[in-house]
């Protein structure tokens, strides 16, 4: 065994060392690179007595390992041996060289101490063809991280680029390529890449993807529908009237008697309280609404076979409601029904609001109406947008509010308003809607600046087994009836419903309060998807029309921060603009760049002269 003398050469954590000095129990060592530490025995492994004076190059010449390793012939021999047969010498350095070819394990086996054996040539050539491949590999990979960086990628290389979308989709939290690159390893960071390297383009939308909700259609097959008799209301004319375009048909709306007829799609006599597709619907709470697709609650098949107008004729769920010269809604009939529906765009209803029975509607939903203003309601008109992806093209087209817009609307809150109270008045547990009034004082006016001012005062609404007031709406109390091919919540009250014409013992309060409390969460977080998606597409819109330039109106300002409402295209934007302007007022706005991975769209601001 060595000694540990002044002078020996030494190894360090796979570095040269020279012993400069005993102290003790500790060796006082010079590391390669001049670094000087004192260290315990155990730290350090003895090569050569020395005398060293200079430590040895780093990295020393490479003899012919393969020739040695053919001389030993399986021979094991001792550390200096083996030193002298690669190097034909015993100085320091030769040991040093003999030490780095041995601690790389490919031609030899062995250590200072007991001797070194050489490997076996199968052994050897695997391990040299393993080594080739890690040194290739190794290359390969630097040339794809310059490639990277340049932005000139292969098609070879478009596979490497998966572990990147993994996190742009937010199915992964790290990316070794992103880390290599000294890119920070997060979604938005994720998606900037790909776009500027062209893997994505600007219509790849990673947000729903993001969410983890449920992107797939409800695999789960509708029940047989209930084998309740239905009145043939198929000789009532009815009417869907609904957007251009619009797939899932759900309500309808007749006049026969002096009474308003709304017909709503009877998904629920196919779908019972607890059943497996009932609870499918409570986790997804809704339909989600995205300008490329639509995911829908129920199963597909439930708009084919109850979607209104979709088939001559359709199962519903009719509400009739007289509507008093007061313009109090009062329910005198619900019953399932079969009707024959007519389907109308609200184009083609326009042309027909001077026709029976639009004529006739339109005359006791204005009592209605007015009813629901001297209740205080709500009119927020504020600017609202179709966004749609044509052929690759973000297109978006602003919603008028019109008066057989007005007119669906109205009828559908007077069904749910004569439901809400017959329901309070036969002590039937329902899924009310309730919105608190606003306690600070209204904005006066109707300009765009007061309407945005009033939305951003109403406290928000929500669903409870407690009848209560809507004030937003005007309506106490108020309860949702009207789409339950699209909204949980409907679809609960056409089960409570269901079960009162059927004379059956009603839904308890606790058991509309469990699915009540999951399917609104679950129905929040896709209306806030849908919002960020129609932000999405709208700075993807921006950057296929580079030249858009319009009207925005001052909406609001918070210290330096204001807010600008594009009414053409129901957009807001945030800016620190520094002109004078007053809230209410108009400013011309030009794009200047948009940015799908932070939702964000800068414009140039210029007062309008």
């Amino acid at each position: 065994m060595l000694k540990y003398n002044t002078g020996a050469l030494a190894v360090y954590h796979g570095k040269s060392a020279q012993i400069t000095g005993l102290n003790g129990d500790k060796i006082e060592i010079r590391i390669e690179g001049g670094a000087s530490k004192s260290v315990r025995a155990k730290d350090i492994e003895i090569l050569h007595p020395g005398p060293v004076t200079t430590l040895p190059p780093s990295e020393p010449c490479t003899p012919d390992c393969a020739e040695a390793a053919e001389l030993l012939e399986g021979e094991t021999v001792s550390f200096p041996e083996f030193a002298a047969l690669l190097y034909s010498e015993n100085t320091p350095g030769a040991y040093w060289g003999a030490w780095k070819i041995l601690a790389q394990g490919i031609y030899f086996t062995g250590n200072p101490a007991d001797g070194v054996k050489a490997r076996k040539k199968e052994e050897v050539e695997a391990e040299l063809a393993a080594e080739r491949a890690k040194s290739e590999a190794k290359d390969r990979r630097a040339a794809l991280l310059e490639r990277m960086r340049a932005g000139t990628l292969l098609p070879e290389d478009r596979p490497l680029m998966s572990e990147i979308e993994q996190l742009a989709l937010g199915r992964s939290e790290n990316s070794r390529l992103m880390r290599e690159l000294d890119i920070e390893a997060t979604p938005e960071k994720a998606h900037q890449l790909l776009l500027r390297l062209g893997v994505w383009d600007d219509l790849t939308d990673p947000y729903p993807e993001r969410t983890g909700i449920e992107l797939d259609d409800p695999a789960f097959p509708l029940s047989a529908p209930s084998a309740e008799e239905r009145e043939d209301l198929t000789a009532m004319a009815a009417l869907a009237i609904d957007n251009d375009g619009s797939a899932d048909p759900d309500d309808a709306i007749s006049f026969a008697d002096g009474l308003l007829w709304v017909h709503v799609a009877d998904p629920a006599s196919a779908v019972p309280y607890g059943s497996d597709i009932d609870l499918e619907s409570m986790k997804r709470g809704a339909n989600l609404y995205l300008p490329e697709k639509i995911i829908p609650m129920l199963p597909p098949e439930a708009t084919r076979v109850f979607g209104l107008g979709l088939n001559e004729t359709s199962p519903a769920l009719s509400f009739a409601v007289r509507i008093g010269e007061d313009g109090h809604a009062a329910l005198e009939r619900c019953m399932l029904s079969t009707v024959r529906v007519e389907r109308l765009t609200y184009a083609g209803a326009a042309a027909r609001m001077n026709e029976a029975p639009l004529r006739e509607i339109s005359d006791i939903l204005e009592r209605f109406r007015r009813r629901r203003e001297e209740s205080g309601a709500l009119f927020i008109r504020l600017p609202e947008s179709d966004i749609r992806l044509e052929n690759g093209r973000v297109v978006v087209k602003e919603v008028e509010l019109t008066p057989e817009r007005e007119l669906v609307a109205n009828a559908m809150l007077a069904a749910g308003a004569a439901v809400a109270e017959f329901a309070v008045a036969h002590d039937l547990p329902m899924p009310f809607a309730t919105q608190p009034a606003i306690e600070e004082e209204r904005p006066e006016g109707d300009t765009l600046s007061a309407m945005y001012a009033l939305r951003r005062l109403c406290p928000p609404s929500s669903i409870q087994t407690l009848p209560g007031p809507h004030a937003g709406l005007g309506l106490n109390p108020y309860v949702r009836v009207t789409s339950p091919l699209r909204r949980y919540v409907d679809l609960l009250a056409h089960q409570q419903l269901h079960r009162w014409i059927a004379g059956e013992e009603p839904l308890t309060t606790e058991e509309l309060e469990d699915h009540i409390l999951s399917a609104e969460k679950a129905s929040a977080l896709r209306r806030k998807l849908e919002r960020q998606v129609d932000d999405f597409w709208m700075t993807v819109f921006f950057r296929q029309n580079p030249e858009w330039s319009g009207e925005a109106v001052l909406v609001n300002r918070v210290d330096e921060r204001l807010t600008f409402l594009i009414p053409s295209l129901a957009y807001e934007f945030k800016s620190r603009w520094g002109g004078k302007l007053e809230i209410g007022e108009s400013v011309r706005v030009k794009i200047r760049s948009a940015d799908p991975t932070t939702l964000s769209a800068q414009f140039r601001i210029e007062p309008v002269s």
